[in-house]
C-alpha cells in the first residue's frame, strides 16, 4: 500500500533536483565571463572623453543655480541683518547765530561781570534702536530655511533627470555600436533619438553638453 506513495515521492525529489540543477546552468550562462567583462569595458572606453555623469550633473545644477552651497549664508545673513539698528535719528544744530549768556563772578567780589557772547559751535544728536527679540526668531530665517529646502528638492528631480537622460543616450550609443543599423530608416531613428537625448541634455545644461562634445576628442 506504501510503495505508490514512496515512488512517487521520488519521482518529486528527482524533479527538483532537476529543476535546481537548470537554474544553476542557467545562471553560469548568463553570467558574464572574463572576457564579456574585457570586452564590456573596452566598449565602454570609447566614450571616456565624453563629459561624465557627474560632470552632466554639476552643469546642470550650476545652470538652474540650484547648487545649496550658494545659498549657505541666507540664514546667518538673516540674523546679522537685524544687528544693525531699525531706527536712526539724526539732527545737526548750527548755533553760530545764538548768543548764550554767561555769568560769571569774579573772584572775591561777587559781582557779576560783563556780558559774554559765545563762540560758533555745531551740535550733532542721533538716536539708535535696536530690535533684539529678532535675533531669536525672525520670520526671514524661516523664509530663507524653506526656500533652501525647495532648492534642494529641486536639485534632487533635476539631477534624477539627468541621469536617466545620460544613461538612455549611453544605453543607444552603445546599442548603435554593438548593433549597427541594417536599414536607413532604422539608422535614421536612432540618430534621431540620439539627437534628441543630446538636447535635452543641452536644455538642462544651457548648451554646455553638446559644447564640449565638439571640443572632445573621439576615442580610439
Amino acid at each position: 500500500m506504501r510503495a505508490p506513495t514512496f515512488v512517487l515521492s521520488l519521482v518529486s525529489l528527482v524533479s527538483l533536483v532537476s529543476i535546481v540543477l537548470a537554474s544553476a546552468t542557467i545562471a553560469r550562462a548568463e553570467e558574464p565571463t572574463g572576457s564579456a567583462r574585457v570586452e564590456a569595458q573596452r566598449v565602454l572606453a570609447k566614450f571616456a572623453r565624453e563629459p561624465s555623469v557627474l560632470d552632466v550633473q554639476g552643469a546642470a545644477a550650476r545652470f538652474a543655480k540650484v547648487n545649496p552651497g550658494f545659498y549657505d549664508g541666507w540664514v546667518a545673513q538673516s540674523h546679522l541683518a537685524y544687528i544693525l539698528p531699525n531706527t536712526l535719528q539724526g539732527r545737526i544744530r548750527n548755533t553760530a547765530d545764538d548768543d548764550r549768556d554767561l555769568r560769571t563772578t569774579s573772584s572775591g567780589t561777587g559781582s557779576l561781570s560783563d556780558l559774554v557772547s559765545s563762540g560758533d559751535q555745531t551740535q550733532l544728536e542721533l538716536r539708535v534702536g535696536w530690535d533684539l527679540t529678532r535675533l531669536v526668531y525672525n520670520r526671514d530665517s524661516i523664509a530663507a530655511s524653506r526656500q533652501i529646502e525647495r532648492i534642494v528638492n529641486q536639485r534632487e528631480d533635476l539631477l534624477t533627470t539627468v541621469n536617466k537622460l545620460f544613461f538612455a543616450r549611453r544605453q543607444l550609443q552603445v546599442d548603435m555600436l554593438l548593433e549597427p543599423a541594417n536599414s536607413i530608416e532604422r539608422a535614421i531613428k536612432q540618430q534621431l533619438r540620439l539627437d534628441g537625448l543630446t538636447a535635452d541634455l543641452d536644455a538642462l545644461t544651457g548648451g554646455w553638453f553638446s559644447k564640449q562634445l565638439t571640443t572632445a576628442t573621439p576615442a580610439p
